[in-house]
């Protein structure tokens, strides 16, 4: 399989988990209070909605800005799994915005150089 599209579908896997997991758990494994979840949830998945279209279309810019959103994640994800009773959040928490992070790197990377031969390559065929 090809480094770029495996750093992408690891950044997508990353990113949609993160999504899912925090949606899932807010609403379904451990609600919170009624008036609290629409609160919650704009302030822990609005963040992620920024990146959405530029994930989605493979735009290196977007993932590149986007990792630094991937390590606010791991830290929040790292501060619900220091205490016990939200350590089954946490972890995956933690995990995914991590995936989230290093598919992002590599795909920033190995796309970007890509797309630099591209150009490198049509400059010397003009």
């Amino acid at each position: 399989m090809d480094k770029i599209k495996l750093f992408r579908w690891l950044t997508l896997f990353g990113y949609f988990g993160l999504m899912a997991l925090i949606f899932c758990w807010h609403l379904w494994i451990k609600p919170l209070e009624p008036k609290m979840i629409s609160m919650r949830l704009l302030i822990e998945l609005g963040p992620l909605m920024l990146p959405l279209r530029g994930i989605l279309h493979g735009r290196v810019y977007t993932h590149a800005w986007s990792m630094y959103l991937a390590l606010i994640y791991f830290v929040a994800g790292i501060w619900y799994a220091g205490d016990v009773s939200s350590r089954d959040f946490g972890i995956p928490y933690s995990t995914l915005s991590m995936l989230f992070f290093i598919g992002a790197v590599f795909y920033t990377r190995y796309q970007g150089q890509a797309q630099a031969a591209n150009t490198d390559t049509e400059q010397n065929n003009d």
